[in-house]
């Protein structure tokens, strides 16, 4: 009776056991991967060796790219032209005009001298002479012109010296002595083919004064106003 008692008690618990035993058996053909040598369960596990981290530099690329030096691109801008501007010339002021006042009196002769040195300039003497015997009052030159002023030459004697001289170039000029102030004026200012002026002013009982006006040349650089009075 006991012997039967203990056999229902126990043939459960066996059945349990048995169940539990196919299960794990199930499992373990189920999961190969799972079953581990012991070999390899005995060997102690190694530590991961971490990798050393590359030095920082600079790229392949980026140091190629140092290596070539970019050429220096100019900054070509086209100039810009400034427009031209007229500007309108100023004027300049006139030159101050110089004057002369002259009297003829009782020598023309002295008057004719005092001319052509205020119309021309100065030269020597012996330049002109050409080997003439004379004795000019006044030798002057102006411009290409070279003027000999001689006084109380007879008029056939003023000619002769007259052609000698224009051989060299040379003009004669002979005052008699009874030239007015205006005549003696006037041969010196042809002779020398000067331009001029003639302004009259108020006769006078012994003769008129003249007033010649001459403009600026290369010789003279101021306008001159030339008064002959008698």
């Amino acid at each position: 009776m006991r012997h039967r008692i203990y056999t229902r008690l126990l043939a459960p618990s066996v059945l349990f056991s048995s169940a539990l035993i196919l299960l794990v058996a199930q499992i373990s053909l189920a999961a190969p991967g799972f079953d581990l040598d012991l070999k390899d369960l005995k060997k102690p596990s190694q530590p991961a060796v971490p990798k050393k981290a590359a030095p920082p530099g600079k790229k392949r690329g980026e140091a190629k790219a140092t290596q070539k030096k970019q050429p220096a691109v100019a900054d070509a801008k086209p100039a810009i032209k400034q427009p031209k501007i007229a500007l309108n010339p100023t004027p300049q002021p006139a030159p101050e005009q110089s004057e002369l006042i002259l009297h003829r009196g009782d020598n023309s002769c002295q008057l004719a001298e005092r001319i052509a040195v205020a119309l021309a300039r100065t030269v020597p003497t012996e330049l002109l002479l050409n080997g003439l015997d004379l004795k000019p009052v006044a030798t002057v030159n102006h411009g290409q012109l070279d003027l000999m002023v001689t006084c109380g030459l007879q008029v056939a004697e003023a000619y002769t010296y007259s052609r000698l001289l224009e051989e060299h170039q040379v003009e004669l000029v002979n005052i008699r002595g009874d030239e007015t102030a205006g005549q003696t004026a006037q041969k010196i200012i042809d002779a020398l083919a000067l331009p001029y002026q003639l302004e009259h002013a108020e006769k006078e009982t012994d003769g008129s004064t003249q007033i010649y006006l001459f403009p600026a040349d290369a010789q003279r650089q101021r306008p001159l106003r030339l008064v002959v009075q008698p």
